[in-house]
């Protein structure tokens, strides 16, 4: 398979998840003891051209994960194998501990093998007053998944860098993206500013190029003048995320941003922030699936003629939300619809297919965006074959240090 097929078979397995109870099976006649191998869940897959997946089970997919001959593969319904697949490992700091003692697993997820990702408060005060966004999880995630390590115990600014600092020790310039819920105080910045002083006091730069490669994912404020706060506060990215772009459906499924912060500003704060931030460092998210593909696309559209890059990610019914249960569109659909909308992307914001953008300003990895296909194409489009461009964090060390670790 080459790496285009391998693109639409990542597409497939996120829309359509992967069988693991053969794989469990697996596990257990190599030896590993049965409470281990029957809640084995592994958050991610390497697959063949540095392809890099979330991993969603579901029993009726039309792949299943198996271990053939010592090597981890994927196959179809027929029992056929499609390609080799592999685990990610986690990085060589990620049994390390914060200042404060609290182990890095409490702190972060890994992405792929480049991408930081920090949830620092898992608490959103819409789902209490009944104004979540109904595709979303966030506050009971952690009573569905309390293996995973998943609290609603706040990280602080000082854990947050604290992971940095270490992942800095094996790549000069990492990338993280940091979110979370939604405060009490809805219209305030709940932790940002704080967290943003941190990361600038620990590592201070100097010019833009050299802020922290940190993509804040938060809502706006009713404060516009809090979009150029965040940035003089030394923010790299932020992104804004729409999550739907229709307005009939914006009210429909994000009513707590539509009543709170209201459509008009969102979209004001988004142009703003490119504004301060330039072309390259400002976001939207866009579902696709939860509004027609002709709305979604003028979404990104919209976003891209403004110098604001749409992160499209597929829909997927979580549990604990209110689409739990409903089914995302066909295979066939999702694709269409991300070819559409690479595309339009790379027709407004040529700088997305070069490598110095992935490089030197993206702060996300796009090959280890493991949750969605957007970037996969955009790159493998544009004919960029650097992937990760440089920012593995590798198990050498960039340079000695006679300092503690973290």
């Amino acid at each position: 398979m080459d790496r285009k097929e391998i693109i639409k078979l990542k597409c497939d397995l996120l829309v359509n998840g992967l069988r693991l109870a053969d794989l469990r099976r697996d596990l257990l006649e190599q030896g590993w003891d049965e409470q281990r191998a029957m809640s084995f869940l592994p958050a991610e897959l390497k697959l063949p051209h540095e392809i890099y997946c979330q991993i969603r089970e579901n029993s009726e997919a039309n792949f299943r994960l198996r271990i053939v001959n010592g090597k981890l593969v994927v196959q179809d319904r027929n029992s056929r194998e499609v390609c080799d697949a592999d685990f990610v490992p986690l990085p060589p700091f990620a049994k390390n501990f914060t200042s404060d003692l609290t182990p890095f697993e409490k702190v972060v997820v890994y992405n792929g093998i480049c991408n930081l990702n920090f949830t620092w408060n898992y608490y959103c005060d819409y789902f209490r007053t009944g104004h979540e966004c109904r595709f979303c999880n966030l506050t009971p995630a952690q009573d569905f998944y309390p293996e995973e390590n998943i609290s609603n115990a706040r990280k602080n600014a000082k854990q947050v860098s604290d992971v940095i600092a270490a992942a800095k020790k094996y790549h000069t310039d990492p990338k993280s993206i940091l979110t979370r819920g939604t405060p009490h105080d809805k219209q305030g910045l709940g932790g940002t500013v704080q967290i943003l002083e941190e990361l600038s006091e620990r590592f201070p730069y100097t010019n833009d190029r050299e802020r922290t490669k940190v993509l804040m994912t938060v809502s706006p404020t009713k404060k516009i003048e809090d979009v150029k706060l965040i940035h003089d506060l030394g923010l790299h990215s932020v992104s804004f995320n729409f999550e739907v772009f229709d307005r009939g459906y914006w009210k429909a499924i994000v009513p707590g941003k539509d009543q709170n912060i209201g459509r008009d500003l969102w979209e004001e704060s988004l142009m703003k922030a490119v504004e301060y931030f330039g072309q390259g460092r400002v976001f939207t998210a866009l579902i696709a699936g939860l509004e027609p593909r002709k709305t979604l696309l003028e979404g990104v559209q919209w976003s891209a003629e403004r110098g604001i890059i749409p992160i499209v990610v597929p829909f997927s019914p979580e549990t604990g939300s209110q689409f739990e249960g409903f089914r995302p569109p066909t295979y066939q659909w999702m694709m269409d619809t991300h070819l559409e909308a690479a595309d339009i992307i790379l027709k407004n914001m040529d700088f997305i297919g070069t490598d110095e953008y992935w490089k030197e300003d993206a702060p996300i990895c796009g090959d280890c965006f493991t949750g969605g296909i957007l970037f996969d194409i955009v790159r493998e489009n544009s004919g960029l074959v650097d992937y990760h461009s440089g920012h593995e964090l590798s198990f050498e060390k960039k340079e000695e240090t006679t300092t503690e670790e973290a």
